[in-house]
């Protein structure tokens, strides 16, 4: 069976004062299933953001892709602009790390979540509101109907993640891209929104790229765990290898040893050395 995302030999170049331009991302490769989730871990500036940035086509401007990306054996980066906009407005839903900064602060949130169906005439403005109001009940948000004519500044920001994931939900996407979303958030707002968004994919069958620094998390969440490191994916896992500590590559290693281990006190937590990993890119 074809697998839903095929991520093929991926490479992101900026430009810059090199000629060439500066690589970001080094011939990266994977595929997701239909119903499958997948996470993807790594430090900042590893490539976890601007890889799921490429494959809703929100890449830099300017930036050159190489490689394919393949949704629904439909190559990406050969769409037209029209084509691109169906595929995220249908496809493809994408929850950012931010939702402050996601969503237009001088609309109300039932504005924001209905906006993709302002052209399809007023009896679908009617389905969609009423759709709205079921996703805002089904991610646990007491009164609905009051929230949906709110502005951003008047919520949480977990009730704001919230509302991130009903809107990206919303069309019913095949495929979901969750960009770090649970960073901006209190510790048990994070435990929430993480189990909030497995129970709603499962209902749905959606498929999950779910990226975080958390990998831990990753493995109680995902099917399976891409590792990153300075553009390359250099480690795949299943949570099972994980646990078992059948781990292949050092710095995989490094990023569990960096985790806080509540059953002894230290005065320094350990650290990932810059550069430290500079061979050994083959993923295991």
């Amino acid at each position: 069976m074809t697998p839903l995302l095929e991520v093929d030999d991926l490479r992101l170049t900026v430009g810059g004062r090199d000629p060439q331009g500066q690589e970001l991302l080094h011939g990266v490769s994977f595929t997701v299933g239909a119903g499958e989730a997948v996470g993807i871990v790594g430090e900042s500036g590893s490539g976890k953001t601007l890889t799921i940035r490429a494959v809703a086509a929100l890449h830099p401007p300017g930036a050159r892709i190489d490689g394919d990306i393949r949704l629904d054996g439909r190559s990406v980066p050969a769409m037209s602009p029209p084509e691109l906009m169906r595929m995220r407005r249908d496809d493809v839903g994408m929850v950012f790390q931010d939702p402050h900064a996601a969503i237009n602060p001088v609309h109300r949130i039932g504005d924001f979540l209905t906006e993709t169906y302002r052209k399809d005439g007023p009896e679908q403005r009617r389905v969609a509101a009423a759709r709205a109001l079921e996703l805002l009940h089904q991610v646990r948000i007491d009164d609905p109907a009051r929230i949906l004519g709110c502005y951003p500044h008047e919520l949480s920001g977990g009730m704001l993640q919230r509302v991130m994931i009903a809107a990206a939900l919303l069309r019913g996407p095949r495929l979901l891209l969750a960009d770090e979303p649970t960073t901006a958030l209190d510790v048990t707002t994070q435990a929430e929104v993480a189990a909030l968004i497995t129970d709603l994919r499962r209902e749905s069958g959606t498929s999950l790229i779910f990226i975080t620094h958390d990998i831990e998390l990753v493995g109680a969440l995902c099917d399976r765990i891409l590792v990153m490191y300075k553009g390359r994916i250099v480690e795949e896992l299943t949570p099972d290898r994980l646990h078992g500590g059948k781990i292949a590559h050092p710095y995989t290693e490094a990023l569990l040893a960096c985790r806080p281990d509540i059953t002894r006190r230290r005065h320094r937590l350990p650290a990932v050395p810059a550069g430290a990993f500079e061979e050994g890119w083959a993923a295991q």
